[in-house]
């Protein structure tokens, strides 16, 4: 008989306890479901989009490269006198930080309104058994997130440069990184607040309201740069008169300040001061981010609701207002193109994540060359003059090859859907393209004759210089414009509705390089003709060899704008949608 049967028991074994795994916080939860959905986007874009990973990373090289080697000859120029050196560095800090302190601020501003108040997502997490303080918490990352291309862009690059000319050791990248990294946070708690000030205060207006403030700060920002520069510098008394303005964006309350006196210490030397402003700046940005996140969370559920309050009678009066404005614009139009571009007029407008970017950029441009001549005191030299008015038209250039690519190239792409009511006009597809064309043309070369403008006036250039610097940029708009508007014809995205998102695919990708390789190719042939001004001492009147390089740009440009609407006009004909 075997044990079984003689009635012997076995003991129970029990299973063996699985350690449970601690609850996990709804904080947590959420930012690991944002990072695997980022890290599963990237994964498909490097498997379906190899080709736009590659253009990404290109141009993001190609901004490095050009940054860095202007940032190095600039700071090079600085402190080839010592004492002009030890004086304007700490400045150009200062600066530098106080802009980006604004743009910051108003961008974060923008992303968290449309983020936590306009998006349907919040409301489905506020529906859930989530903390209101861990919903802010992961918007408000997100807006830090979003904001941070700043210390990408233009971080390293500065970062590099600096190290270059200092001749500094390893020890000054981490410094450098960590006060740019801790100071991001304190515009960013800014933004959200004010983002949630708008709508608790302003709830039938926040747009309007969020661009009177954007607009406000500009128009102090452009004033005080004003008195700062008014007068030549050629004496004591402007010096100390300069002296005493600039302290007011030298005080030591003010978050710039902190970083620039952190860089600054660890250039002379002094790294120990340098990691006391670098604590004192983590500090105060956990801090504001604290205070931000826990008054915003407080009152989200209200504030979210006054938020869906609709100003209808506002928005009218305002629809009405850029309706006169698109009249005057595009009058040269036929009636049916005319109303159109008035649509997609409003829809600019009406969208602050489209235009408040761009305008910052523009902005800040436009304060840069009405003060060039005072920033500048050798312009009396005509090789300076001429390299910084070359420089200037390099960055206008390049802001509207950007402008194009992110805002010009997705317009066809939004009209897809809506080509039956097009029809109805009644108009023409080829009409349409023509009249996105037509459109995108007049905001661009308004805009860059404008900054042109002032910036060949505040140089004093000569009348023939400042004439080739005007076509010049007039041609580019017309082959940018023609660029992306025909790439958008011929690549469109006609499942998205999301304007950067079209702008972000292969088609805005492959439109943005060929507007980058134009852009290069017309200041090749712009930078020939100024110095053979310069050489030739003809930079009063045009000769037949300035004529003709100008005549080779803005041939190239007419052609590359033909070639790309033709194109995208039959490839948008053809197609069944």
């Amino acid at each position: 008989m075997d044990q079984h049967q003689a009635g012997t028991v076995e003991p129970f074994l029990a299973p063996a306890a699985t350690p449970r795994r601690p609850p996990e916080s709804a904080l947590g939860l959420l930012l690991r479901v944002r990072f695997l959905a980022l890290r599963n986007h990237a994964a498909q874009l490097l498997v379906e989009h190899p080709l736009k990973v590659a253009g990404t990373t290109a141009s993001i090289l190609l901004i490095w490269t050009g940054m860095y080697a202007l940032l190095v000859r600039v700071f090079q120029e600085i402190n080839r006198q010592l004492l002009e050196g030890i004086v304007a560095t700490p400045l150009i800090f200062t600066f530098f930080f106080l802009a980006l302190t604004c743009m910051l601020t108003f961008s974060n501003a923008i992303i968290c309104y449309g983020s936590l108040f306009r998006r349907q997502e919040s409301a489905y997490l506020m529906a859930g058994p989530l903390p209101r303080r861990d919903i802010v918490l992961l918007k408000y990352l997100e807006s830090l997130t979003l904001a941070s291309w700043s210390v990408v862009l233009l971080g390293v690059p500065m970062m590099f440069a600096v190290a270059r000319v200092f001749e500094e050791d390893a020890s000054f990248y981490p410094l450098f990184l960590g006060l740019f990294v801790a100071f991001i946070p304190i515009p960013g708690a800014v933004g959200l607040l004010l983002a949630w000030g708008v709508v608790r205060f302003s709830p039938r207006m926040p747009e309007r309201t969020l661009t009177l403030a954007g607009v406000a700060v500009l128009a102090l920002i452009a004033w005080w740069g004003w008195r700062l520069f008014r007068s030549p510098a050629i004496s004591g008394d402007w010096l100390a008169g300069f002296y005493d303005r600039v302290s007011v964006a030298q005080s030591a309350l003010l978050p710039h300040t902190w970083v620039s006196n952190g860089i600054a210490s660890s250039l002379q030397g002094r790294p120990a001061a340098g990691l006391f402003y670098l604590l004192v700046t983590a500090a105060n940005g956990l801090f504001a981010s604290m205070v931000a996140v826990r008054l915003v969370a407080s009152g989200l559920a209200g504030a979210y609701d006054r938020a869906q309050i609709c100003g209808s009678g506002k928005r009218r009066r305002a629809g009405r207002m850029l309706s006169w404005v698109a009249e005057i614009l595009f009058a040269y139009l036929p009636s049916r193109q005319r109303l159109l571009a008035a649509k997609d007029l409003k829809a600019f407008f009406r969208d602050p994540l489209q235009w408040s970017q761009m305008a910052i950029l523009l902005g800040l441009l436009t304060l840069y060359v009405s003060n060039v001549q005072q920033l500048w005191t050798e312009l009396a030299t005509p090789g300076l003059q001429v390299l910084i008015g070359f420089l200037n038209l390099t960055a206008v250039a390049l802001i509207l090859a950007t402008f194009t690519s992110r805002f010009v190239f997705p317009l066809v792409s939004l009209e897809v859907r809506h080509l039956w009511l097009l029809g109805l006009l009644p108009l023409s597809r080829t009409q349409m393209v023509v009249s996105k064309l037509l459109y995108s043309l007049t905001i661009t070369v308004l805009v860059a004759l404008a900054v042109t403008g002032v910036s060949v006036y505040r140089l004093s250039l000569p009348s023939a210089l400042a004439f080739t610097h005007l076509v010049a940029i007039t041609a580019m708009c017309v082959g940018l414009c023609g660029i992306s508007t025909g790439m958008g014809a011929r690549m469109p995205m006609i499942n998205e509705r999301n304007p950067a998102r079209i702008a972000g695919g292969l088609g805005g990708v492959i439109g943005l390089m060929l507007s980058v390789g134009l852009v290069a190719a017309s200041l090749a042939g712009v930078g020939v003709m100024s110095f053979r001004m310069v050489w030739t001492g003809q930079g009063a009147h045009l000769s037949g060899s300035v004529l003709a390089w100008l005549a080779a740009v803005v041939l190239l440009n007419t052609v590359a704008a033909a070639a790309s609407m033709i194109a995208g006009i039959r490839h948008f004909n053809r197609s069944e949608f």
